[in-house]
Order: structure tokens, then C-alpha cells, then sequence
């Protein structure tokens, strides 16, 4: 079964390569906007209304200078650094100098033991070790022998939100917290695997990779915005909530699945994304069918959010709780809101995925690459 796994995988990616390259050749490129838009949602239109945090310089400065105290700041770290100031731009300072560290250390964990990561044997000994120690931190967020400095790094981060959280709250996030890194940090590409994942099955476990679901708890903590959920299903909005969160979970993975995929897929030979998984499942395509597909289940995706949230907010406008747990509800909704902006917003601005040829508009070099 491993051997034909392998065999699948090896035809697929060898095929997207080849026709990868005749693309690039051909001067030939995809909007990626194009893609997720519809006529239920246009992505542009929905980010008109965005500014990503507005102490934005003083967040970098103080993030690298936590990097570079715990040793876990890398070369290209000014592309990824200011991800946590596009999702939470509503953040008080103190709050979102935590948060932009907080993905410091993830950023760092992910290049180095990532999707398209090429650790030296040693070298992953070490990593899986790491992993395997934080993902076993308890509650009590108490260091393990031998902890690393981005295990130190690490703890003192969850101490500084467990300390200014509600336990409740803390107790959920961690949870979520702990499964992204224990499964975003370990070999799950197809031939590892030893099957070929249904589009389904690797959408699921893609969410987790991605660390999607405690970004969007991290809604709560960063606009002070916990949610009741008693009185959300007293309401009857519990479901809807915790189906947008599901859905916005979602698109910020597999949108980062296209915005990647030349750093993943064709870089560093990747199976683990949704256009080869599409691909596998479909093995007559060619590779702009298989982009397309890609991108048809990315529409659903916001389409479905458009049409859930606008329920939610009439719902909420026509019932009659107190206006304080109507701001209160609003307030999370809004940040929700910024989380899916910055899934078009902040992949679009970073240079982490920009290069020369790119056979996507969006991250093609222009003259100046913002950072």
C-alpha cells in the first residue's frame, strides 16, 4: 500500500512540477482574488474597511527583540513578524505585544519542523523532543527538563495570557493550542501517511496544521470579548458562532494552501496541500483544474461565512438581551471579521510568499516588496 502511495504522489507532484513550469513559461499567471471571489463574496470589497494595528513599527521592534533574547528569530523574520498585527488590529498594546510574540515562537516551531522544513536527522531528534515536551505542558504550564529556549520562550508567552485571562477561557485555548503544535510539527505528507487522504479527511486535519482554530480563540483574549456561551444558546447562536469560527478556521488554512504552494509544493516537494490532494483525487487534471477546484471550495467557504454571519447579525439585532452582551457579542463578531481580512490582507503584504515568477498575481515581485 506504501509503495503505491509513493508511486501516486511521486506521478503527481513530477506532473504538477511539469506543468507548473510550462505555466511559468508561458507567461501565463492566476489571480488568486479571482479565484475566491463570487457573487456572494468579493474578498477586496469585504477588506475595504481594514487597517492592520496602528503601533505596528514599536510590535516589530519589541518582537524582535524577544527573538533575539530566546535565540528563536530566523533570517527571513521580518516576512512573517507583524501576522499577529494584521489578525487582531483591534488589540490593546499590551495584548498584542504578547500575541505578536506568541506567533513568534510559532512561526519559528513551523519553519523549523514545517510542511517544507529539511532538518538533518540531529536536528529533528532535537525538534521532536521539543515538540513532544510542549505539546505534554500541563495546565499549570510548568517547564520540563532540559526545556530549549523556545520552550522558555514558549511558556513565559501562555503565562502572560494564562495570567490575564479567565481560566475558563485559558483552559479551552490551551487545548487547541497544545493539538496544533503537537500535529503541525510532525511528518504528515501522503507517503508518511500511507494513503491517499480524501479532500474531506485533509481539510480537517489541515485546520489543525494551520493552528487556525486557537487563532480564532485568540479572538476573545485579544478584544477582551468573552464569549457567554449559556447565554449564546439561550439565544439559539451558539451553533451559528461556533460554525463561523469553524468556517473562518478554514479559509485562513486553505487559503494559505494557494498563497504557499509554490513555496511548499514546488520548492521543496510538499504533498501536503490542497491542490495535490485535489489532484490525487482527480488524477486526469491538469494543474490549473485542480486550482480551480481548489479555489471552488474556498468560495463555498466564504460564501457560506456571508451568508451565516449575516444570520448572526440579524438575529442579534432582533433579540432582547442587555445592549451590554449585544456590544459585547458585536465585539467578537468584528474581530472575527479582522481574522478573515487578514487571511487576504496580511498573505497579499508579506514577502514570505512573494518571488520573481510567481503563477500567482498577488506575489509576484514588484519593484518594492513591503515587509
Amino acid at each position: 500500500m506504501v509503495q503505491h502511495v509513493s508511486s501516486v504522489v511521486n506521478t503527481a507532484l513530477h506532473r504538477i512540477q511539469q506543468q507548473y513550469t510550462e505555466l511559468i513559461n508561458a507567461n501565463q499567471s492566476i489571480s488568486l482574488l479571482s479565484l475566491f471571489n463570487s457573487g456572494n463574496f468579493d474578498f477586496d470589497l469585504y477588506c475595504s474597511d481594514y487597517t492592520p494595528h496602528p503601533a505596528i513599527a514599536e510590535l516589530k521592534k519589541s518582537t524582535t527583540s524577544f527573538g533575539e533574547k530566546y535565540g528563536i528569530l530566523l533570517p527571513d523574520a521580518d516576512a512573517y513578524i507583524t501576522c499577529a498585527m494584521f489578525l487582531f488590529p483591534a488589540a490593546p498594546l499590551e495584548k498584542i505585544i504578547i500575541l505578536s510574540k506568541n506567533y513568534a515562537v510559532d512561526f519559528y516551531l513551523n519553519d523549523k519542523m514545517g510542511r517544507d522544513a529539511r532538518p538533518t536527522n540531529q536536528e529533528m531528534k532535537i525538534l521532536y523532543e521539543i515538540r513532544d515536551r510542549l505539546s505534554s505542558i500541563g495546565n499549570d504550564l510548568k517547564l520540563q527538563p532540559k526545556a530549549s529556549l523556545a520552550e522558555i520562550a514558549n511558556i513565559e508567552v501562555l503565562q502572560q495570557i494564562a495570567d490575564s485571562s479567565p481560566k475558563d477561557w485559558f483552559d479551552h485555548f490551551i487545548r487547541l493550542y497544545l493539538d496544533h503544535i503537537n500535529i503541525a510539527h510532525q511528518a504528515y505528507d501522503l507517503v508518511t501517511l500511507g494513503h491517499l487522504q480524501s479532500i474531506e479527511e485533509y481539510i480537517y486535519m489541515r485546520a489543525d496544521i494551520s493552528g487556525m482554530p486557537h487563532t480564532v480563540s485568540l479572538i476573545e483574549y485579544a478584544n477582551s470579548a468573552f464569549l457567554d456561551w449559556d447565554l449564546l444558546h439561550r439565544i439559539g447562536l451558539a451553533e451559528d458562532i461556533r460554525n463561523l469560527n469553524e468556517t473562518v478556521s478554514y479559509i485562513g488554512a486553505l487559503t494559505n494552501d494557494l498563497f504557499s504552494f509554490e513555496k511548499e509544493v514546488i520548492d521543496n516537494g510538499s504533498s501536503s496541500n490542497l491542490i495535490v490532494i485535489v489532484w490525487v483525487n482527480n488524477f486526469r487534471m491538469r494543474l490549473d483544474d485542480a486550482i480551480e477546484v481548489a479555489g471552488h471550495i474556498i468560495r463555498n467557504l466564504l460564501a457560506d461565512y456571508n451568508e451565516t454571519i449575516t444570520a448572526v447579525n440579524d438575529r442579534l439585532n432582533q433579540c432582547t438581551i442587555s445592549e451590554m452582551s449585544k456590544i459585547e457579542i458585536s465585539r467578537y463578531l468584528s474581530g472575527l471579521k479582522s481574522v478573515l481580512q487578514a487571511c487576504w490582507r496580511w498573505q497579499t503584504y508579506t514577502s514570505r510568499y512573494k518571488r520573481p515568477l510567481s503563477l500567482w498575481q498577488e506575489t509576484q515581485t514588484r519593484e518594492t516588496v513591503a515587509k
